[in-house]
């Protein structure tokens, strides 16, 4: 049940086009492989399937766990994370000048518990957006 297997892995690449589906990072420029993330985790309930897996890059998906959401630090209220089966990423951030700005709760939510935004992260964007290659 909880094994992907090599044509569902092939899909979930080909549909996100090879880029992380939470930073877009592409797969091409990073230095470890991307893999398929249960947007709902199995633990909680997520299956194996088609529409409750996104392309994570390998970073991002070890700092997500098997968390479905965080608490949004201005209210303290628990939110659900951002989900690409659900959502358009252009309505839940906004790339600025190498910074995945988060412009909604589970945005921000997201981009804390993903650590999108360390320094490391997006120094590496800025010089990828420079080569064109993000």
């Amino acid at each position: 049940m909880g094994t992907v297997s090599e044509s569902l892995r092939r899909f979930v690449i080909e549909r996100a086009e090879a880029r992380c589906e939470y930073c877009l990072l592409p797969q091409a420029v990073a230095l470890h492989t991307h893999e398929p993330d249960h947007v709902i985790p199995r633990q909680h309930g997520g299956r194996t399937s088609a529409g409750n897996l996104a392309l994570a890059c390998f970073r991002g998906n070890r700092y997500k766990g098997s968390n479905p959401g965080s608490l949004y630090p201005l209210t303290g209220e628990l939110v659900r994370f951002y989900n690409p089966r659900e959502h358009r990423w252009t309505e839940h951030f906004r790339l600025e000048d190498g910074v995945i700005e988060p412009l909604i709760p589970e945005g921000r939510v997201k981009v804390n518990i993903l650590r999108l935004n360390d320094d490391a992260r997006v120094t590496e964007r800025r010089a990828l957006i420079a080569a064109d290659l993000y």
